[in-house]
């Protein structure tokens, strides 16, 4: 499962996607099961690829962030949130 997911983070779309599944919901599920540590360290709900990214960042300590903080940066809903509150909003359109 773990060569899968890296292999994942190599894709171009959202890690969800590039796995074949369902949801931003149905990773967060397949992650919990298998890597619950590692879940439990993403406290405020980063997507995927962006909290891996960022802990590899970290541990070189490399900042690839631009603001001081999460709530002031213009980043913040590329990082935050799932896509599939993006599917509701054009379900809302149709």
């Amino acid at each position: 499962i773990a060569r899968a997911v890296a292999g994942g983070c190599m894709g171009d779309s959202h890690l969800w996607e590039d796995l074949g599944l369902l949801s931003r919901a149905s990773l967060s599920a397949l992650l919990t099961d298998y890597f619950p540590a590692l879940v439990a360290h993403n406290t405020h709900n980063l997507r995927w690829k962006r909290f891996f990214y960022r802990q590899l960042c970290q541990r070189a300590e490399i900042s690839l962030c631009k603001a001081p903080s999460c709530g002031v940066c213009s980043d913040y809903a590329a990082c935050f949130g799932g896509h599939d509150d993006h599917l509701s909003t054009f379900r809302s359109l149709a």
